[in-house]
């Protein structure tokens, strides 16, 4: 197998991701867009997926759940998703009409996607989208999928679940609305978290919030987390293992603390220089002659 090794452990990896190949077709002919990306993610774990806009990483996410629409489409590769619950599914394969594609889709791998207000109906009450995950995934009556979906988003961190159940996407403000997005998630104990930039459009402190919320419930489910970001420092705070994508190709790929440490790539070391802490720190290290001459 191609691409990135896996951590040490006892168990297979939860998926593996094999020479995956996707291209959007244009007037001038197909352009890819993912190139031979390999890599897996180990159970319980965190992989990052970092590059910045337009390297591939939210394509190579999409195509896990096979939701890359055309003109993209998946043109080459492997997906394998070995799940405890279902057995080895290759999802490169399924017909797009399978039922077990349907399982996998907020069943078994779930997605935080970047922006809440595009992932949440405008016209339905938030408590009736969250609980119509567990009605499709589960056989339960209405009255248990409000009462799971209540827990769920007190689990998430919302006092007023009841009130919050009967409220509308545009009543809540934007981490009320991201916390009921994770919500909707998580609500059916996915085997894999897939979270693409989840708090790309908050502020700082609930960015802070958000990040803490994932670590935690990923810890209380035993759910696996592919995590997508161009921020080192989101990395350097969540991940276990990271890839590092630039158009369309994986660079580097290892364990988080020795990418962060020794990056082995040019590309990876301006992702690093381009985090604002080390700008400051490289300032700080000048001489005074040095900051002299540079103005």
């Amino acid at each position: 197998m191609n691409g990135f090794a896996p951590s040490p452990q006892n168990s297979p990896p939860l998926l593996v991701v094999d020479d995956l190949q996707v291209s959007f077709d244009t007037a001038d002919g197909a352009v890819p867009a993912v190139q031979g990306v390999s890599f897996s993610i180990q159970r319980g774990r965190t992989l990052a997926l970092v590059g910045e806009s337009g390297s591939g990483k939210s394509v190579t996410a999409y195509s896990i759940l096979r939701l890359v629409q055309p003109p993209g489409r998946v043109t080459g590769g492997r997906i394998w998703l070995h799940s405890r619950r279902e057995g080895d599914i290759d999802i490169a394969q399924l017909d797009e009409k399978s039922g077990l594609l349907f399982k996998v889709r907020g069943g078994l791998v779930s997605m935080i996607f970047q922006e809440p207000m595009t992932a949440l109906s405008p016209v339905h009450r938030v408590g009736d989208q969250v609980a119509e995950s567990i009605l499709v995934h589960q056989d339960v009556s209405a009255e248990a999928a409000r009462r799971l979906t209540i827990e769920m988003l007190k689990k998430v961190g919302i006092a007023n679940a009841a009130r919050c159940f009967e409220q509308y996407p545009h009543e809540l403000s934007g981490g009320m609305r991201q916390r009921v997005v994770i919500a909707m998630a998580l609500v059916c104990r996915p085997e894999l978290l897939i979270a693409d930039e989840p708090t790309s459009a908050l502020d700082v402190t609930i960015q802070a919030q958000i990040l803490g919320l994932i670590k935690s419930l990923q810890r209380e489910l035993g759910c696996s987390v592919l995590l997508i970001t161009h921020d080192f420092g989101v990395v350097a705070q969540m991940a276990d293992d990271v890839v590092v994508m630039r158009r369309g190709r994986i660079v580097e790929h290892g364990p988080v603390r020795e990418v962060l440490k020794s990056p082995r790539h040019a590309y990876t070391r301006a992702l690093l220089d381009a985090l604002p802490s080390r700008r400051a720190a490289a300032r700080r290290d000048r001489s005074p002659g040095q900051a002299v001459v540079g103005k």
